[in-house]
């Protein structure tokens, strides 16, 4: 189920849902800027994780 789902959203938003540039800004928002493991719940990171997990989920 998640390698169809992974593969959907790569096939409708392409390589910007997987590989594309954060932007700096997002650093700012939520908690204060640190590493994945310190700050999770900062956009950065958020936005990190989500592409890691449709990386690792495709199967394409």
């Amino acid at each position: 189920m998640r390698g169809v789902l992974c593969d959907s959203l790569f096939r409708l938003f392409g390589h910007r849902i997987c590989c594309g540039r954060i932007p700096a800004w997002t650093a700012g928002v939520g908690q204060r800027w640190d590493t994945y493991d310190k700050a999770p719940f900062n956009l950065y990171n958020v936005v990190w994780r989500v592409q890691n997990w449709v990386r690792c989920g495709m199967t394409d």
